[in-house]
C-alpha cells in the first residue's frame, strides 16, 4: 500500500516540479518594463534592476523607468537603491511590473563617509555636512572647489578671480592661522592630496565636509582647517549603460564704470594741466566730440564653454567598472583668456576570496592649459593688469594697436595689446591614482591597505612684447618655470565591529600611515628681445643676463592613528579618536604631535516618551572637544638656511653665500583646539529636518616670521606665538514642503554667522596685512589682539578742504596731511590730536568679515519638468575698492593712467560746486592713502543658479534610457550696493608675488576678473 502510495505521489510531484521549472526558467527573452518610484511617488533614476542569479541588470532612467529582457535563469527581480531598502517581485505572467521603494534608514546611514571608513548617519557624534551627485548636477562647474559655495554651512568661498580655471579660496569655520595656510584638506577615494584636486566635477558621487574636532582628529596635523572627503562614482551590478553629456554657455560683462572719451576727456586734461601751469594737451577739444576708444569694449566679448563628457559604467556581481572622459574648452569674456581641460578617470571594483577580498582601482588622468590675459604683477600701472589699464587708459589715440606715446608725451599702455599681444599660458598635468584593498579576515574583522600616487607638472610660460606694458622698457621680457611634485602614501588599517548583545554596539579602527612630498622647481627670467616673434619658444635669442633659478624639497610625514565607537542601546553614542603625526618640517624637539578628541550623542528620539511620536521623527544632541594640527608651512624652516649671490671680487663674478634665517630647534605645531555642540531634529517622518551647531575654536603656537635686527647677519626666523578664536553658529534647514503626485518642492536652506578674533601675538601689539600694491596705496588691514581678523586699516577722510577751512591769514585751520590744502582735497581726522595728518591717524575703518553667509536652494518639480533656483549671498562685509578711489579722484600722476568716471567728472568739487562728499574730490589730488573713502559695503544676495529641466518622454525608446535638455542660467541677478564689477571678490587671497601674505589682505578688489552672467544649453543622453 505504502508502494503505491510513493508511486502515485511520484507520479503528482514530478509534472509539478517540471512545471515549476518551466515557468521559472523558461521566459529566456521576455521583455519587462515598468517605473520605480519612492513612497512620495517621486521617480527614483538610476536604480538597480537586476535578475536574481544572474548578471543581468539594468538602471532606471531620469524618470524612473526601466526596461530589462529576461535570459535563462530564475523569473525574479531584485530592485535596489541607495538609501532604500531592496525588494524583490516574482515576474511570472507580467510584462510590467511598477515598484514602490521604501526608504531605509539603516542603508541611508551606511553612505555616509567618515576617514578612514563610513559610518551611519544616526551614530555620527561630529560635525559633517553632505553634498550629493544630484545636487552638483543642477549647476555648471569648472573646478572641484566651486562645488560648495552656499552648499553647506559653515564653508565660505572666495576667489582672487573670475578668469576661466580661477582656484577658490575656501574657509571652513573661519581662518586658524596668519602666516600658515588656511585651506583644507582634500581627501579623495580615501588618499589625502596636496592643494586642491582639478579633476571634472561631474566624476563626484558624494562629498562630505568634516568641521569640528570629532570629525577632523583622524587626520591630526593635516586636519585643523576642516577635511573635505570625495567620493568618486562607481560602477554598479547590471547591464552597461552610456551617459552622455554635452553644453555650450555663452557668457557677457558689462562694466560699473563710465569713463569718459572723446572731448569730455580733453576738456578734463586740459583742466589738470592747466591747473598745476602747464600747457594744454589738447588745444581743441571739440575735435574729439564722438572719437575715442572704448578700451573695456575693445578687450572684453562674448564668451563661449563647451563641455563634453561620456561615462560608462556597469559590471557583474563579481566584478564593476565606471569609465569617464570628459573634455572642457572655456573662452573668457576677457580676450586672450581661455581654459582648457581633458579628462580620464577609470574606476574598477573586483570581489574575490568567496567576496572576503575586496579590490577597489582608482585612476585619474587630467590635462589643463590655461591661458591668462589677466596677469597682475601687483606693480601700478604697468602691472595693474588689462582691466584697470582699459578703465584708465587715455581713449584718443591714432589706432587700436597705437603702442607710442598719450597727448601728454607718456609712455601709452595699449591695455587691447595687452591681451591679444603677451602669451601667457600654463599648462598642468595631474595623475591621481590608488589601490585600495580591504580583506576580510574574520566577520567582525577586516584589513584595508589603501596605497596612492599624487603627480602634478605644471609648466607656466609668459612673453611680455616690446609694444605691452611691462615689456616697453626692458624691450620684451619672457619667463619660464617648471613645477614638478608628486606624493605618495600608504596607509594600513584594521577594522573591528561587534554587537554585544542586543544593546552594545562597538566599532575600532587603527591604522598607521606614511606620506612622503616631493617637489622640484626650475625658472628662467631674460628680457631684451631684438628678434620677439618666436615668442617664449626659444628664449635664447634673449641678449639681456638671463636669470636661473633652481630649487628642491622633501618632506614626511609619519602617523599613526585609533578610533573607537560604541552605542549603547542605539541611544548613547561615544565616540573617541587619537592621531600621532611625526613631521619633518619641524625641529628636532618638536617633530612629535598628538592631537586627541571625544564626543558623546544622545538619540533622545529612541528614548521610550518620545519613540512612538508621530511629529518627532529624530532628535539628537551632539557634543565634541578635540585638536588638531597643522603643519602647513614649508620644509626646513626650523634650521639656519642660506642663499646664494654673486660677488665681483678683482671684477670676477664669486659665487657666495648668504645667511637667510636663523635656526629654531624648538619650532612647533599650530595646534587647534575645538568645542563644538549640536542638535539633529526631524520632524514629521523627516519630512522637515534642522542641524544646528555652534563651535568655538583657538588655535596656539601660531606660526609667524619675525624680524631679527640686521647686526645678528639673519633676515628672520619662524617662530611660534599668539592665538586666534572662531565661534560661530551654523544651521542647516530642509524641508519638502509640497508633496503631491504631479508636484513636488523641496527646499534647503543653510546659515553661518562666526567671529574670528586675534586674541595675542605673543606680545605684539600689531601686526599689519601687506599693502595691496607693490608701489602705491600702502598696507591697510590690522591685526590687534581683542579685535576681529583682518580688520581694515586707514586714515579716515571727514570732508573736502573748503574756503572756509582757512583763517583770515589763508592759514589751514584743519590738520594738514603731506601739505596739501589744495581746495576740494580730502580732509582727515586728527586721532592722535598733534595737528598733523601721519600713519598714528590711522584707524579701524571696515571688516572684511560677513555678519552671516547663507544659500538657499530650491527645487521645484512638475511631472517630467523640474526648476532649480539656487540663492546665495554674504552680508554685513566691508569690501575695499581702490580700483574706483583711483577711477574717482582726479589722481594726480606722472603716468598714463588717468582717466576718470563720468559720475566723478560731473559731481567733482569745484568753486561752483563746493561739495563735501569725500567721493569726489577736486582735480589733481594727491595719491590717495589708505582710508575710508576706498571702503564700501560688499554685502550681496545673489541668484547663483536658475536650472530648468525636461525629461523627454519616450514612447519608442530605441535603445535610449532617458532624454533631459536643460537651460542654466548662472549669476543671472546680484543685489548689492558695491559700485564695482563683482561683490565676491578679495584680489589678494593669492597673492603670487608674495605668497607669504596670501589671505592677509581679504576684501580688497584690484580690478579682478569678474564673474561674467552666463547662459547654458545642454543635453544629458542616457542608453
Amino acid at each position: 500500500m505504502r508502494t503505491i502510495f510513493k508511486q502515485k505521489l511520484k507520479k503528482l510531484v514530478v509534472p509539478i516540479f517540471m512545471l515549476t521549472c518551466f515557468l521559472t526558467f523558461s521566459q529566456s527573452g521576455k521583455t519587462v518594463t515598468g517605473t520605480i518610484t519612492g513612497a512620495d511617488g517621486e521617480p527614483l533614476p538610476g536604480a538597480s534592476v537586476v535578475q536574481k542569479g544572474t548578471t543581468n541588470g539594468v538602471q532606471s532612467d531620469f524618470d524612473g523607468n526601466y526596461q530589462i529582457q529576461l535570459v535563462n535563469g530564475t523569473n525574479v527581480l531584485v530592485f535596489s537603491y541607495v538609501g532604500f531598502s531592496a525588494k524583490e517581485e516574482a515576474v511570472g505572467a507580467r510584462n510590467s511590473i511598477d515598484v514602490v521603494l521604501q526608504q531605509d534608514a539603516q542603508n541611508l546611514d551606511e553612505v555616509v563617509v567618515i576617514g578612514y571608513g563610513s559610518q551611519k548617519k544616526s551614530d555620527i557624534t561630529g560635525a559633517v555636512a553632505s553634498v550629493g551627485s544630484e545636487e552638483l548636477e543642477k549647476a555648471v562647474f569648472n573646478s572641484v572647489d566651486q562645488v560648495l559655495q552656499g552648499r553647506s554651512s559653515g564653508v565660505l568661498v572666495t576667489s582672487a578671480s573670475g578668469e576661466p580655471g580661477a582656484p577658490a579660496n575656501i574657509r571652513i569655520r573661519g581662518n586658524n592661522s596668519i602666516s600658515g595656510n588656511n585651506s583644507p584638506l582634500y581627501v579623495i577615494d580615501g588618499i589625502p592630496i596636496s592643494g586642491s584636486p582639478n579633476f571634472n566635477p561631474q566624476e563626484i558621487e558624494n562629498l562630505e565636509v568634516l568641521k569640528d574636532a570629532s570629525a577632523t582628529a583622524i587626520y591630526g596635523s593635516r586636519g585643523a582647517n576642516g577635511v573635505i572627503l570625495i567620493t568618486t562614482k562607481r560602477g554598479k551590478t547590471g547591464e552597461t549603460s552610456f551617459d552622455l553629456y554635452s553644453n555650450v554657455s555663452f557668457s557677457t560683462i558689462e562694466t560699473p564704470y563710465e569713463v569718459l572719451r572723446g572731448q569730455d576727456y580733453a576738456e578734463y586734461r586740459n583742466e589738470a594741466n592747466a591747473a598745476l601751469g602747464n600747457a594744454l594737451p589738447f588745444p581743441n577739444p571739440e575735435q574729439y566730440e564722438g572719437q575715442g576708444f572704448d578700451w573695456f569694449d575693445e578687450i572684453s566679448r562674448t564668451g563661449i564653454r563647451q563641455e563634453y563628457g561620456l561615462n560608462i559604467s556597469g559590471g557583474s556581481e563579481k566584478t564593476r567598472f565606471f569609465i569617464s572622459g570628459n573634455l572642457l574648452d572655456d573662452e573668457g569674456v576677457i580676450k586672450g583668456s581661455q581654459f582648457k581641460r581633458g579628462s580620464l578617470r577609470a574606476n574598477i571594483d573586483m570581489d574575490a576570496l568567496n567576496d572576503k577580498l575586496n579590490l577597489k582601482l582608482s585612476i585619474n588622468g587630467t590635462q589643463t592649459q590655461n591661458l591668462r590675459s589677466v596677469t597682475d604683477n601687483r606693480a601700478f600701472p604697468s602691472g595693474g593688469g588689462p582691466i584697470f589699464n582699459a578703465l584708465t587708459a587715455e581713449p584718443i589715440v591714432p589706432s587700436l594697436d597705437y603702442s607710442g606715446f598719450t597727448g601728454e608725451n607718456q609712455q601709452f599702455l595699449n591695455p587691447y595689446l595687452e591681451v591679444t599681444e603677451q602669451d601667457d599660458r600654463q599648462v598642468s598635468t595631474n595623475l591621481l591614482g590608488n589601490v585600495e584593498a580591504t580583506l576580510k579576515i574574520t566577520d567582525k574583522l577586516s584589513y584595508t591597505f589603501n596605497g596612492g600616487l599624487n603627480y602634478r607638472l605644471t609648466t607656466r610660460d609668459i612673453f611680455t612684447p616690446s609694444n605691452v606694458g611691462s615689456g616697453i622698457l626692458p624691450n620684451a621680457v619672457g619667463s619660464s618655470s617648471n613645477n614638478r611634485a608628486y606624493d605618495y602614501i600608504v596607509s594600513n588599517y584594521l577594522t573591528f565591529t561587534d554587537n554585544f548583545g542586543e544593546n552594545h554596539d562597538f566599532s575600532a579602527t587603527m591604522g598607521a600611515e606614511y606620506s612622503e612630498f616631493n617637489n622640484y622647481g626650475t625658472s628662467l627670467n631674460v628680457n631684451d628681445f631684438d628678434l620677439q616673434t618666436l615668442g617664449f619658444n626659444n628664449f635664447g635669442v634673449a641678449t639681456g643676463r638671463p636669470v636661473v633659478s633652481s630649487n628642491r624639497t622633501q618632506s614626511v610625514l609619519q602617523s599613526g592613528f585609533a578610533r573607537f565607537n560604541y552605542s549603547f542601546k542605539n541611544k548613547y553614542l561615544i565616540t573617541a579618536t587619537v592621531r600621532a603625526d611625526g613631521s619633518s618640517r619641524f625641529a628636532e624637539n618638536e617633530k612629535w604631535g598628538y592631537f586627541p578628541s571625544a564626543a558623546l550623542g544622545w538619540r533622545i528620539s529612541e528614548e521610550n516618551f518620545l519613540k512612538d511620536n508621530t511629529t518627532v521623527s529624530n532628535l539628537k544632541l551632539r557634543a565634541s572637544w578635540g585638536e588638531t594640527g597643522s603643519q602647513a608651512i614649508a620644509p626646513y624652516q626650523s634650521l639656519s638656511r642660506y642663499g646664494t649671490t654673486v660677488y665681483s671680487i678683482g671684477n670676477v663674478p664669486t659665487l657666495s653665500f648668504i645667511p637667510q634665517s636663523v635656526a629654531n630647534p624648538n619650532l612647533k605645531w599650530e595646534t587647534t583646539e575645538q568645542t563644538n555642540i549640536g542638535l539633529d531634529l526631524g520632524l514629521f517622518n523627516n519630512r522637515i529636518s534642522l542641524t544646528a551647531d555652534y563651535f568655538i575654536k583657538t588655535t596656539k603656537d601660531l606660526l609667524q616670521s619675525i624680524q631679527i635686527p640686521s647686526q645678528s647677519g639673519f633676515g628672520g626666523a619662524l617662530v611660534n606665538f599668539g592665538s586666534i578664536e572662531n565661534k560661530g553658529v551654523e544651521l542647516n534647514l530642509d524641508a519638502l514642503v509640497i508633496n503631491t503626485k504631479d508636484f513636488q518642492w523641496n527646499t534647503a536652506f543653510n546659515y553661518t554667522s562666526y567671529k574670528t578674533q586675534v586674541l595675542e601675538l605673543g606680545g605684539a601689539e600689531e601686526i599689519f596685512g601687506p599693502g595691496f600694491a607693490i608701489n602705491v596705496f600702502g598696507n591697510g588691514h590690522i591685526y590687534r589682539p581683542g579685535q576681529e581678523f583682518g580688520q581694515f586699516f586707514g586714515l579716515n577722510a571727514i570732508g573736502l578742504i573748503q574756503e572756509s577751512d582757512f583763517d583770515e591769514d589763508d592759514n589751514p585751520t584743519f590738520p594738514v596731511f603731506r601739505n596739501d590744502t589744495q581746495l576740494g582735497h580730502w580732509k582727515f581726522e586728527d586721532v592722535d590730536g598733534d595737528g598733523v595728518i601721519t600713519n598714528e591717524d590711522r584707524k579701524v575703518i571696515g571688516n572684511p568679515n560677513p555678519d552671516f553667509l547663507f544659500g538657499w536652494n530650491n527645487d521645484f518639480t512638475y511631472k517630467n519638468l523640474s526648476l532649480n533656483v539656487f540663492i546665495q549671498g554674504s552680508i554685513g562685509n566691508d569690501l575695499y575698492n581702490p580700483t574706483r578711489t583711483t577711477l574717482s579722484s582726479g589722481y594726480f600722476n606722472n603716468e598714463a593712467y588717468k582717466n576718470q568716471t563720468v559720475d566723478w567728472y560731473q559731481n567733482r568739487w569745484t568753486a561752483d560746486n563746493p561739495t563735501n562728499d569725500i567721493r569726489f574730490p577736486s582735480i589733481n589730488t594727491v595719491a590717495p592713502p589708505v582710508a575710508n573713502y576706498m571702503v564700501e559695503d560688499g554685502s550681496y544676495i545673489r541668484f547663483r543658479n536658475i536650472s530648468l529641466r525636461y525629461n523627454v518622454p519616450l514612447s519608442d525608446r530605441a535603445g535610449i534610457n532617458g532624454l533631459q535638455v536643460f537651460v542654466t542660467g548662472t549669476n543671472l541677478i546680484t543685489i548689492t550696493d558695491y559700485s564695482g564689477f563683482d561683490p565676491e571678490v578679495s584680489s589678494l587671497d593669492a597673492d603670487t608675488i608674495r605668497p607669504n601674505n596670501s589671505g592677509l589682505a581679504p576684501g580688497v578688489d584690484l580690478g579682478a576678473y569678474p564673474r561674467p552672467k552666463t547662459f547654458t544649453f545642454g543635453v544629458n543622453l542616457s542608453f
